[in-house]
């Protein structure tokens, strides 16, 4: 599998990732499942006794599968600002799911289920976990077996994309291309829903109802998750040192930097010109 790090996903809020001891792979998709896995993410950490590592993430909708050596679920998607926290020594083998996938899954509306937990998993879950341990428990980790194992398992479960999931991926592919290759590279071509939904060929409601099933997300929420992964990225240097906020805010398809701050501060937990800062001084440390 190709490795895709770096760098980290656009996700990772970067002052909460760049910390020693934890360090993050990434592997593309296999070509047999690229229409149900964005990509395969396995981070490995080894801290000090007592030192907790709190990472904050802005997730990509689709939700996650993860095996870890003491548990393993499908993990929803945090509308908000979500959070994992690392201590000790560790690893996981997790696929990004793409819209497609977590329906098949779990074979419930995804609105039914928003941010939530689900261990009971099927297609002989336990075996998977049990196939993905011996691997990674080995003294020098497979980490490529297991994610193939992993992604294997994604394909059985869900058999061939039916033709609403495929429109699933087309929407949330029109806001966030998969096959973007730099962070911050691609401009936004559909700012609202009304255009989001003319860009798939698809009424306004009729786009709200596949968001709604198979995403667990509004239309809205899409696009706003993409402008902010896309601040948090140009803040955090990826594409600029010094980025203007108020031209940012217009990049971004925001009508003022009034508005921007408002949305970055809501999920973020605190304003564009301070999150900046703390990138800052975590890259001094």
């Amino acid at each position: 599998m190709a490795d895709l790090s770096p760098p980290l996903t656009r996700g990772v809020l970067p002052d909460s990732a760049r910390r020693p001891g934890v360090h993050v792979t990434r592997y593309a998709a296999a070509d047999d499942v690229t229409d149900l896995v964005r990509h395969v993410w396995v981070p490995r950490w080894a801290l000090p006794p007592g030192e907790r590592v709190r990472q904050e993430i802005l997730q990509y909708p689709g939700g996650n599968v993860a095996v870890l050596a003491d548990e393993a679920a499908f993990y929803g998607v945090d509308a908000g600002l979500g959070t994992r926290e690392l201590t000790g020594t560790g690893w996981a083998v997790g696929v990004l799911l793409r819209p497609a996938a977590a329906f098949l899954i779990l074979r419930r509306p995804l609105n039914e289920i928003a941010d939530a937990t689900v261990t009971d998993l099927p297609g002989e879950f336990a075996t998977l976990c049990a196939r993905v341990r011996a691997h990674m428990s080995r003294p020098t980790p497979e980490e490529t077996s297991a994610a193939r194992h992993l992604q294997e398992w994604v394909r059985q479960v869900c058999g061939p994309v039916d033709d609403e999931g495929i429109l699933a991926n087309a929407i949330v592919d029109t806001v966030d291309p998969p096959d973007d290759p730099v962070p911050g590279g691609h401009r936004f071509e559909v700012h609202t829903v009304r255009e989001l939904a003319d860009a798939v060929g698809i009424s306004e409601r009729h786009l709200q109802r596949v968001c709604r099933i198979r995403i667990g997300l509004t239309p809205k929420w899409l696009l706003q998750r993409r402008r902010l992964q896309e601040a948090a990225d140009q803040l955090s240097g990826g594409q600029e040192e010094h980025v203007e906020l108020a031209a940012l805010a217009i990049e971004l398809g925001y009508g003022d930097q009034a508005h921007f701050t408002r949305d970055f501060t809501r999920v973020v937990g605190r304003p564009p010109g301070r999150f900046r800062a703390d990138v800052a001084d975590s890259d001094k440390t």
